[in-house]
């Protein structure tokens, strides 16, 4: 009996525990980027080269591993006599179908040693069921099966550091080289490769500030897609034929992935055309993570939220698709100088992309299931930013009680097939915008007054009205012309909220370019550069 249920046929899911620790578990970008290039597709490099090794050491495999090619998704043919099928991969996970459990557990081995030996630090996770013919049965019991994994897997790191070894500081390993530990080596290694195919401007981070000793700062932005996961399980969910699962998640995973990638892809066109260079870090399905000049970095964003709007999870573009299907995100943007460590840059995108999706989610912000974009953002001052919860409860709350912050904000496009802004006109981000540019115009307000509006928020409500007071006396307007400066906000639970109506635009007033200006005027030119190859090497 037990040598019959060998022979069943197997389902196997695989997941790299750990991806974004590793990829951003460093000082260096370009360390970074070697990291990102390493985990982008190792699932199926480990796969490819455990069939190689088991085939050279037995009989031949018979194995299936593309699912899409350049013309789009395959069609799932489950009777191929295959040994090894990969259905799809996407989401992080790739889901493989084995003949036999035997092959399974020995490639399995095979793939977890490829990791490690690629990696130096990640953990491959598996789970495998017995497949049946119900794909949506299969499908719960195989995520089930992978919490288990997870929950009881035992999360284990190369050796330490004895008392006679160096340790690195960043990733604690032992120091094998003047240049870093193994992971690091590896990472170093994978980023010279990653760097032959780009210009040589693009790899310097001085290359994306404007003017040296006037405009050094940069921005960290990291995006992500909006409630992925979920959608593709409501799809799914319920699907039993095999054949259509599959091929409905081929689908879904490669509009995803082809989606994301040529939008990051004509966006970075877009500004490179403009004067201002993009730097690629991850850009792995609907995560993705680049750096730029600080000045762009919110036009970028919104121009990342026009243009992912207009595609959906079945490639279709009516308004019905769009409406069900349509992708949205939401994004974080980091300001960091020129001596700032990028892995705290990036720690403060993350945590700023996290309170756009906790906005995002919130059911009194949004039409029905449809998620809109929004972004978040902060000016990284010291390094103790990387708790952004923490440090927007000290540093953006006044004593009596004010908050400083009315992101993070909504970004309206025109392809998101109905959602209404009825709910967002207090995070608007095209109020923002107008309010940025109307202090950016000392006609309208001088910018020693502007900055002063700026530090009287801080030190509380009776300061700014003040302040209004003497502004108003002198004929100076706020960009919607009332005398009020802060916005009323009652909470779910009664609590009356008093939060500042300018000091999101006064932040940024000397780190924004609109979008719209750029398009029109083309851009500006870059003046003399600022050094920053502490960051860039």
């Amino acid at each position: 009996m037990c040598e019959e249920r060998s022979k069943k046929p197997v389902l196997a899911m695989y997941d790299v525990r750990g991806i974004q620790k590793y990829i951003f578990r460093t000082a260096k970008v370009k360390d970074a980027i070697g990291a990102s290039r390493i985990v982008e597709n190792i699932i199926l490099e480990a796969l490819e080269d455990a069939v190689k090794e088991v085939s050279r050491t037995g009989e031949a495999i018979k194995a299936c591993l593309e699912w899409y090619g350049e013309a789009g998704w395959l069609p799932y043919q489950e009777a191929g006599g295959w040994d090894i099928q990969v259905l799809f991969i996407g989401g992080g996970n790739a889901f493989v179908v084995y003949q036999n459990k035997k092959l399974c557990l020995e490639i399995n081995r095979r793939m977890a040693y490829y990791t490690l030996r690629h990696t130096y630090s990640l953990q491959l996770a598996v789970a495998v069921i017995e497949k049946s013919e119900d794909y949506a049965q299969d499908y719960r019991a195989l995520y089930a099966k992978m919490g288990e994994v997870k929950a009881e897997m035992v999360v284990s790191k190369p050796l330490g550091t004895l008392p006679v070894m160096k340790m690195e500081i960043k990733t604690g390993y032992p120091m094998v080289s003047e240049e870093g530990s193994t992971e690091t080596l590896l990472k170093q290694e994978s980023g010279l490769k990653k760097q032959k195919g780009i210009r040589e401007e693009e790899r310097r981070f001085d290359s994306l500030v404007t003017e040296k000793g006037v405009d050094s700062v940069i921005a960290v932005v990291h995006i992500d897609g909006n409630s992925m996961g979920q959608r593709i399980r409501e799809r799914i969910a319920e699907i039993s034929d095999y054949t259509k699962a599959v091929n409905t998640m081929r689908e879904v995973s490669y509009h995803i992935n082809h989606s994301y990638k040529k939008v990051f892809s004509e966006m970075k066109d877009f500004f490179d055309g403009h004067g201002y260079l993009i730097r690629e870090i991850l850009v792995a399905g609907d995560d993705i993570t680049f750096v730029c000049n600080g000045k762009i970095a919110l036009a970028a964003v919104e121009y990342y939220c026009r243009e992912i709007t207009r595609y959906t999870m079945n490639g279709k573009a009516d308004k019905e698709s769009i409406q069900k299907y349509g992708f949205s995100v939401c994004a974080g943007v980091a300001y960091i100088g020129s001596h700032f460590p990028f892995s705290i840059g990036y720690e403060v995108a993350e945590a700023c992309c996290g309170f756009a999706k906790d906005r995002a989610k919130n059911t009194r912000y949004r039409d029905g299931e449809r998620v809109g974009n929004f972004v978040d953002f902060h000016i990284c001052k010291n390094i103790q930013a990387q708790n952004l919860k923490e440090t927007r409860s000290r540093e953006y709350q006044t004593s009596s009680g004010e908050r400083l912050c009315r992101r993070p904000y909504y970004i309206r496009t025109d392809n998101e097939g109905g959602l209404s802004v009825l709910n967002q006109e207090s995070f608007s981000f095209e109020q923002l915008k107008q309010a940025i540019l109307y202090f950016q115009d000392e006609k309208n307000l001088p910018r020693s007054f502007a900055k002063e509006l700026r530090g009287c928020y801080a030190l509380g409500e009776s300061q700014v009205e003040l302040l209004y007071a003497f502004l108003e006396s002198r004929g100076w307007n706020m960009p919607d012309r009332s005398s009020s400066s802060y916005l009323t906000e009652t909470t779910e639970t009664g609590a009356v909220l008093r939060t500042a109506k300018w000091y999101d635009a006064l932040e940024l007033m000397d780190d924004y370019i609109d979008l719209e200006a750029i398009i029109k005027k083309g851009g500006t030119e870059h003046g003399e550069v600022s050094d920053q190859n502490n960051i860039a090497e």
